[in-house]
């Protein structure tokens, strides 16, 4: 490795942090925020029943209530519970991390000249969200909650979306849990997000021969491997963009794209923490469909 190969990397792996720290430190906050002080019943009466609106309300919901994809899987596992019916929970569950203000405003800081992916991201994952949630409805909105929900009390819950039902009376006591559960999120979040910057980065300055970008050049493939790699790396989506714009090269718009919005729908720590909320099978189908609409919008519309 030569020094002035190390030296570009360093450079592109810091760069990727330091632009995205500040989006990850306020989406921390904010979902801490909501977690907190907004209660599923509060949710569950601004999202009408059985009604076509009640899906589009819960599809752009996201603006209100900017909360992290893990967070929202417990939430929306609840909201079901609660009787909201399951085609709405699931395309509010997978649109809310894509529709977050705070995810599209750092998908433009990281895509400044290309308004295009912030637009194709936000529009395709609503669209997303619409069509995977209306098929589970057909599949399960008539169907018992407990074909689709586990009974309480599961015990499994990511480090960065648990967080205490007490009530403090003092302000001293609220500040002191919103501090607490804004840091485990964000020290949780950055663990993943520092990972795939460093992945991105090593791919960005050691891995441009031509050998890879003939590899990557077709649009079906690119997709394909940025919707694998979204799933793997498991960013959170108020800084997935900062990672993904190292593969725009290679993978196109529509590689790009398919990684920003399948990750934030579905990536393997929301598929462990799915598991442990829905029943495996309905999980299992809801990942398949979420794959197959996600490459299709990517295919056929970027």
């Amino acid at each position: 490795m030569s020094i002035s190969k190390f030296e570009s990397w360093m450079w592109s792996y810091l760069g990727i942090i330091v632009e995205a720290l500040p989006f990850l430190l306020i989406g921390a906050v904010l979902s801490a925020i909501i977690q907190i002080y907004v209660s599923d019943d509060f949710i569950k009466k601004i999202i009408p029943k059985n009604s076509i609106i009640g899906y589009f309300i819960a599809a752009i919901a996201g603006i209100f209530f900017p909360v992290c994809e893990c967070a929202i899987v417990p939430i929306a596992r609840s909201l079901i519970k609660k009787g909201l019916p399951v085609g709405v929970g699931i395309t509010f569950m997978l649109a809310v991390p894509i529709v977050n203000p705070v995810v599209i405003m750092s998908t433009y800081y990281a895509f400044p000249d290309n308004i295009s992916v912030v637009i194709y991201r936000t529009i395709g994952g609503v669209v997303g969200a619409l069509i995977v949630g209306l098929l589970t409805g057909i599949m399960y909105d008539k169907k018992k909650k407990n074909e689709v929900v586990k009974d309480d009390n599961v015990g499994l819950y990511c480090d960065c979306c648990t967080y205490s039902n007490n009530y403090y009376i003092s302000l001293k006591g609220k500040i002191k849990n919103l501090i607490l559960n804004a840091s485990n999120e964000f020290l949780n979040i950055s663990i993943y997000f520092i990972f795939g910057a460093f992945l991105s980065s090593i791919f960005v300055v050691f891995m441009q021969d031509s050998l890879i970008n003939n590899m990557t050049s077709g649009k079906t493939i690119g997709i394909i491997i940025m919707m694998c790699l979204g799933f793997l790396l498991s960013l959170c989506s108020e800084a997935d963009a900062f990672v993904a714009k190292g593969f725009m090269d290679n993978f196109g718009v529509a590689g790009v794209i398919a990684f920003l919005i399948l990750g934030p729908m579905m990536d393997l720590k929301n598929l462990i923490l799915a598991f442990g909320f829905f029943k495996k099978k309905f999980v299992l189908k809801l990942l398949a469909m979420i794959s197959v609409v996600v490459f299709l919008i990517c295919l056929v519309v970027v």
